[in-house]
């Protein structure tokens, strides 16, 4: 910031570089797909990126919810996603605010993934260790990449760990083995460890068709956590629902994800039909799908339920809300209370989208 002169200066330098004045703005350019470089508009932000994405990730990614599921107490357990929504407010300093630097600064342009590949370039993946050499002596540099490895090793270990627990616990014990040992359980889930993370270094490469890590993490997102969004919404909130429901409607969400996803890869003319403009751009693709498989997931699992039997309501204490007896919260002095706290994070978080509109 320094380098490029304050704020009101990255913004003349980024305008000048690429002609646009949108990258600056959260808000102002979605009123249509072709005023912002993602070629998206409001609604994909607020409905596919905002609702189904956003809450998918933060209440059904088992990885974040372990958090939570872990607490001591009600309270712990609440003030877990709002502290996780203080945090998660930064990211645009640690992530967007190095990229918008790297426009400007930086003496070549930052290329799609694909793109980088073809022609030597460089990729928007590349902007911290670019932003690192520039600025720092090989001992920081050191430091950096070894902070960069840590981050990621600490995101591997917590999603290879739940992977290892929804497997050995949720499936393969209730499902295909329920008397065996604890240690054949610890086997099982140290082998399953082995074998994710030689999926993870496989699918890794798939990367390379993208434009960004973003767009692929959306693609994964969009084809499994969105349509399993609508399902446990459907299954915490409504007695009605059935078993039936619940696999229909979550086979019938995923599919329609891939499915799109299929149809715009072999088809890209098609991207008009599922992000519903000509204008619209990949990321824009990745919102609407979401959005999509969820509203499939939604009405297939409520049509099913309606014509299956569901289970009587004394099988549903502990699963279903309104079924559901729940603890006490115990007393607390104000500055304790998570409504305090979800209320600060609230106003901090409305400032902020004043600010940057």
């Amino acid at each position: 910031m320094i380098e490029v002169g304050g704020w009101s200066n990255l913004r003349r330098q980024i305008e000048i570089n690429l002609g646009r004045s949108d990258y600056m703005h959260m808000w102002s350019g979605l009123g249509h797909f072709n005023q912002n470089p993602m070629g998206v508009h409001w609604t994909g932000v607020v409905f596919g990126w905002g609702f189904v994405l956003a809450f998918g990730y933060f209440t059904t990614d088992f990885l974040v919810i372990q958090r939570a599921l872990s607490a001591r107490n009600l309270r712990a357990a609440r003030m877990a996603p709002i502290i996780g929504a203080a945090f998660k407010m930064m990211v645009p300093a640690i992530v967007i605010l190095p990229g918008l630097l790297a426009l400007s600064v930086l003496p070549f342009h930052l290329l799609p993934e694909s793109a980088a590949i073809a022609t030597g370039g460089h990729s928007y993946n590349e902007v911290l260790p670019l932003m690192l050499v520039r600025y720092c002596s090989p001992g920081l540099i050191g430091l950096g990449v070894t902070a960069l490895i840590a981050g990621f090793m600490a995101g591997m270990a917590g999603n290879v760990s739940a992977f290892a627990t929804v497997w050995t616990e949720d499936i393969y014990r209730p499902f295909f083995n329920r008397r065996a040992s604890d240690s054949h359980y610890v086997a099982m889930g140290r082998w399953c460890t082995v074998v994710g993370v030689l999926v993870s270094v496989a699918t890794a490469y798939l990367v390379q068709r993208s434009a960004s890590i973003m767009d692929y993490a959306l693609q994964l997102f969009s084809f499994f956590m969105a349509p399993l969004f609508g399902t446990v919404l459907l299954g915490m909130l409504w007695k009605r629902a059935t078993n039936a429901g619940g696999f229909w409607g979550l086979l019938a969400g995923t599919t329609t994800s891939i499915g799109l996803w299929v149809w715009v890869d072999r088809v890209p003319s098609a991207l008009r039909y599922v992000a519903l403009s000509p204008n619209a751009k990949g990321m824009a693709e990745n919102m609407y799908r979401a959005l999509w498989a969820w509203i499939v997931c939604v009405v297939v699992t409520v049509v099913v339920s309606l014509l299956t039997t569901p289970r009587p309501p004394s099988q549903l204490t502990g699963l279903v809300y309104g079924e559901t007896q729940l603890p006490v919260e115990e007393h607390a002095h104000w500055y304790e209370r998570p409504m305090v706290w979800a209320s600060v994070v609230f106003v901090i978080l409305i400032a902020l989208n004043i600010i940057f509109w």
